[in-house]
């Protein structure tokens, strides 16, 4: 990719990482931009739009404040090149249910039980409020700013949410943004909102900036914050689970999955500083120069080995391995629904056939030694779960241990001897086609290891099992999600990875044939410990990545990179922090482009001697590489 990037005739005429010419002093030129810039804002369907804007101040004190009928048909001017914050208070608090399946019992009486039958349906009233504020920096032009509860606790604690976003800006601000963007936006902020919702109603006491305390701060108990994370994550099966869901998402649904999966395993939290901003700072140019450059300057045959890493990285994910995770996970599922106290008919102990399985169960302790074939794949589990939690509010827990193993050609999957956590719903909805039909679902988490010819990945596995009825009548069963987080090791490389796929669109076909994938790499260099590489697409491109949208993070400052490439032309679009982005684009030895903040341009993308740079209104030349 980075070779793609930076033709080699061009890398042997740059013997030094940027650089620029003298500039002319004498000749002062002022770049021209708009005293004001817009902010729109967006807060999640739920919550009534009409209401109280807030400007607050560094102190927090309100400094202005404007009534308005719809936040989300709402703008402000304010100043450029400034931080805001921004808040949000809703004339009316009252949250509705957004899960199409309910968000759990209620006891009788319940006064949002419209229809007394002691769940807390879709659409009805739940006693969760929410607040919502941001903090954004505000480039020239357009800006947007997305409130959630996750918005108003990274604000209130002034955190720098930009790496876990993994974007050069948070997830809930947008200074320069195409409709894919705001899309992506709006239903990260959906997801996080339906989080707090769904787990203020199921959990006791949930307060979300208490989660997220105790979980960045590494308490013995973050269980509210692994449930608030667990619901957030669901937003997306439902929609997709579901006719009634926003048919939008499957667009943008790999992006969201790996957007909502950093922000809320991320732990790296730092204070946010507001630096002021000058309108023609190089701050941009220089942080590509550091990423391109730290690739370009490793031993010269660097490149070959970043290349090998990433073709070993996709011979790892490859469908063998997705075939046998698939069926480690629809095993542990179809065993525990049909031979255990989750049964709809409770089975006595004893031996059973499955399929082409062999399973014995027993109940005292609850036990299973199961063996034989699933989808054509050797199988050979033993379960151990000393006690089950059934509850229709809180959901079914199932704790216990696991030693397993699926063969798939060459793929070995191994599981030994480690903890597993299996986790329902909880909800039953009936369908007019099929009225005792069981829907919702179910979570598998366990410590996994994959071995492959070309090395072994190593890490915790959590699943999400979809049960849902199709349009032919038919309950199916699939796997909608999953994340993997731990390393991959070989003889050339030893690599931490945060992997996240789901099913984009389950209800064209009944088997998981459009797994959207995210990995986020750690890919140490000379000179950057901290290089790292974020990507969402198909797997069997990672190695040939030279049309795509990846992220990277170098120094603690974190890049957009946009490539595209027809016909040998290559279009590098980089966005920074703080409205900052970068457009080339390259024919041949002829370059074109601008560097922007916002939607100023503050010098043009030429070439100088064959060498690319960013040519600033008073004479200064600074190469891009």
């Amino acid at each position: 990719m980075f070779k793609k990037l930076l033709p080699l005739s061009v890398a042997l005429a740059i013997s030094g990482c940027g650089g620029s010419s003298d500039s002319n002093e004498d000749e002062a030129v002022v770049i021209s931009v708009a005293s004001t810039s817009t902010v729109n804002f967006y807060v999640p369907q739920w919550q009534s739009a009409k209401g109280t804007l807030n400007q607050l101040d560094s102190q927090g004190n309100v400094i202005d404040s404007v009534a308005v009928d719809n936040i989300n048909t709402a703008s402000v001017s304010v100043s450029p090149l400034n931080f805001y914050t921004f808040e949000f208070v809703p004339d009316d608090s009252a949250l509705p249910c957004p899960r199409f399946t309910g968000c759990g019992r209620t006891l009788r009486g319940d006064v949002n039980d419209l229809n007394e039958n002691r769940i807390i349906d879709f659409e009805e009233i739940t006693g969760v409020s929410l607040n919502y504020a941001a903090r954004a920096y505000v480039a020239p032009g357009v800006n947007e700013v997305f409130f959630s509860p996750m918005s108003s606790v990274i604000t209130e604690n002034n955190y720098d949410a930009t790496l876990a976003s993994l974007a050069a800006s948070p997830f809930y601000q947008l200074t320069h943004s195409n409709l894919s963007n705001t899309l992506e936006a709006e239903i990260v902020a959906n997801a996080f909102t339906y989080g707090a919702i769904v787990a203020g109603v199921s959990v006791e006491g949930f307060d979300l900036s208490t989660a997220f305390d105790d979980f960045i701060t590494e308490q013995t108990d973050t269980s509210a914050w692994q449930t608030y994370s667990s619901i957030a994550d669901q937003y997306l099966a439902d929609n997709l689970y579901s006719e009634q869901g926003n048919g939008l998402i499957q667009s943008v649904a790999g992006q969201v999955k790996q957007t909502v999966a950093s922000v809320t395993t991320y732990k790296n939290w730092q204070q946010k500083t507001q630096i002021e901003q000058q309108l023609e700072s190089r701050e941009l140019l220089e942080d590509v120069r550091d990423a391109l450059g730290v690739v370009r300057l490793q031993d010269s045959t660097y490149a070959d080995d970043l290349d090998a890493k990433l073709v070993e990285l996709e011979s790892a994910l490859d469908d063998d391995t997705q075939q046998a995770i698939t069926v480690l996970t629809n095993v542990i599922n179809e065993v525990l629904i049909n031979y255990s106290p989750l049964a709809e008919v409770s089975a006595s102990e004893g031996q059973y056939t499955l399929r082409e399985l062999d399973i014995t169960y027993s109940t005292s302790p609850y036990e299973w030694a199961i063996t034989g074939t699933y989808d054509g794949l050797p199988v050979n589990i033993d379960m151990s779960i000393p006690t089950f939690r059934v509850s229709g509010v809180l959901g079914d827990k199932i704790e216990g241990v696991m030693s397993a193993s699926v063969i798939n050609g060459d793929t070995s999957l191994n599981v030994d001897v480690s903890e597993l956590l299996v986790e329902f719903d909880g909800i039953d909805s009936q369908s007019e086609l099929l009225p005792d039909a069981q829907t919702g679902i179910a979570n598998i988490t366990t410590d996994v290891v994959i071995t492959k010819q070309s090395g072994e990945l190593s890490g915790e596995l959590s699943l999400d099992i979809e049960r849902f009825v199709s349009a032919f009548a038919e309950e199916v069963t699939s796997l909608s999600a999953f994340d993997f987080s731990g390393q991959f090791q070989s003889d050339i490389q030893t690599t931490p990875f945060h992997i996240t796929a789901l099913e984009a669109s389950p209800l064209t076909g009944d088997e998981n044939d459009d797994l959207m994938f995210g990995l986020e790499l750690a890919l140490p260099l000379g000179g950057a410990s901290d290089f790292s590489l974020a990507y969402v697409g198909d797997v069997v491109d990672l190695s040939q990545l030279t049309s795509t949208d990846v992220f990277v993070s170098i120094q603690q400052k974190a890049l957009d990179l946009r490539i595209r490439e027809v016909n040998s032309n290559i279009s590098l679009t980089a966005k920074g922090e703080n409205g900052r982005w970068l457009d080339v684009k390259q024919s041949g030895s002829n370059y074109s482009g601008g560097l922007y903040v916002g939607d100023t341009k503050i010098a043009d993308v030429t070439a100088v001697r064959g060498i690319p740079g960013v040519l600033f209104p008073n004479g200064d030349f600074e190469s891009v590489f």
